[in-house]
């Protein structure tokens, strides 16, 4: 392939990904707002979020398959224009019921974005320049995380919330023009010829029923029959789903990958990190505009810190992982977030915006810290065949972590919430939730460290 060629392969796989981490970022900061303008329910806001985490968890392995078989740039193509138009969608939806069916369809059509875009990009650089690319690729889409919260906020305080989707639409345009005029077709030949339906479908159903039990129990009642069938319908699915996978060739999630310490220990910090931060972002934008009374622009200029510090910390990190022991990094990142969930325990109306900033810049740079070597950790520790295998598994449990994390930190919130709707009650059900994420934090961080004592002097 001609330089032009595998420059514009990067380009139209960047941006493509570049819009999938902006949506993530940027929808959250215009909860509030459409929480008034829809006369959205905070578990209607929960679904917002969870109805694109769930399509994106129990289908990216799927999609990486598919584009395997059928090509990935058309997959590619498939996935960026079906984004789009979801994007459209969700942004001239007149009900909230509307706009969370179009955040599934994001969701769905995200999931076939990021296996293809990465396979695209392996295909079209040679073995000595990928590591080059894919680098290229992760800070585009990084920066797209980046800049959600800001441009979420500016588009809330001087546009319309319906902005954060609109502005998707030109952006996957110039993507699927770019891919389809420059980059070639990418098909793998060795690739498993079934697919595994049968898992992908017990996968959303168990997840669906479990999640939706969690989000709904406070309206239905903890001993209600819908409850308990819900749950019921979970832990069946849940278990068919675990044994299917274990008596198929195919498998959507290999579970012998789960044997190994090193992957099962990387994973379970994985999860962790997306359980707490997905709670935390979908929480503080409600806490800065409701309880804090900041303008939406400002909102999103104080959710910086964390994006920013993803965004431009993460790489630096990467070159301090081959002196230090991944498993200290982990460890520090695990302890970062447990700093910042316990100083936004304290949180109140008159809160100074250094303590927030303070706080958020702390959950930034432990995301940073921890999570590129908890990943490639849990890619080393995997069979070399297994590798691009092994990412699929991550991102699936990983998703599925953020998804229970709004299931089950947004319901604790709310239950204490909506027992009177007042800024004491909101400030009751938020330090109830901070409370949780730190014990959660600090036990999964004990967990790894009692796992990994033995280990930190190998890991490098």
């Amino acid at each position: 392939m001609k330089n032009s060629g595998k420059w514009s392969t990067l380009v139209g796989c960047s941006l493509s990904c570049f819009i999938g981490q902006l949506d993530f970022a940027i929808v959250n900061t215009a909860l509030p707002a459409i929480e008034s303008d829809l006369t959205a329910s905070l578990v209607q806001l929960q679904w917002v979020i969870n109805a694109f985490i769930l399509a994106l968890t129990t289908t990216i392995v799927t999609w990486g398959r598919i584009g395997d078989l059928w090509g990935r740039r058309l997959v590619n193509v498939i996935g960026v224009s079906l984004f789009g138009a979801a994007s459209l969608c969700a942004g001239l939806a007149s009900s909230v019921a509307l706009l969370i069916c179009f955040r599934a369809v994001q969701g769905l059509a995200a999931a076939a974005i990021i296996p293809s875009s990465i396979a695209l990009i392996s295909h079209a650089f040679p073995p000595q320049e990928k590591g080059m690319a894919i680098g290229i690729w992760s800070g585009i889409a990084g920066l797209g995380m980046a800049l959600g919260p800001v441009l979420g906020g500016m588009f809330v305080s001087f546009l319309s919330w319906r902005w954060v989707f609109y502005i998707n639409v030109p952006i996957a345009a110039i993507s699927v023009l770019i891919t389809l005029l420059f980059v070639q077709e990418s098909v793998y030949e060795n690739a498993a010829k079934k697919i595994d339906w049968k898992g992908v479908g017990l996968l959303l159903i168990g997840l669906l029923s479990l999640i939706g039990g969690l989000m709904h129990a406070p309206d239905w009642g903890w001993d209600n029959g819908k409850t308990w069938g819900a749950f019921g319908i979970a832990i069946l699915a849940l278990l068919w789903f675990y044994r299917s996978e274990r008596h198929s060739h195919n498998p959507t999630i290999p579970f012998a990958l789960f044997m190994n310490p090193g992957f099962l220990y990387s994973t379970l910090a994985i999860v962790c990190l997306m359980f707490v931060f997905t709670a935390m972002l979908f929480l503080i934008p409600l806490y800065l505009i409701n309880i804090h009374h900041e303008k939406p622009y400002v909102t999103g200029l104080l959710l910086l810190p964390i994006t920013g510090c993803i965004a431009f910390a993460s790489p630096l990190i990467g070159h301090l992982a081959d002196k230090i022991s991944r498993n200290v990094l982990v460890l520090t990142g695990m302890g970062l977030y447990c700093l910042s969930t316990l100083m936004q325990v304290r949180f109140s109306p008159t809160t100074s915006l250094y303590v927030i900033i303070g706080s958020l810049v702390l959950l930034g740079l432990g995301w940073a810290v921890a999570r590129n070597p908890a990943t490639a950790t849990a890619i080393a520790s995997a069979p070399h065949h297994l590798a691009a295998t092994a990412a699929g598994v991550l991102w699936t449990v990983q998703n599925g972590g953020g998804a229970l994390s709004i299931a089950i930190t947004g319901t604790m919130f709310r239950t204490i919430f909506e027992t009177s709707s007042t800024p004491a009650s909101f400030l009751a059900g938020y330090h109830v939730a901070m409370w949780f994420l730190s014990a959660v934090t600090f036990c999964i961080g004990l967990i790894l460290l009692l796992g990994a004592y033995g280990r930190i002097k190998k890991n490098h």
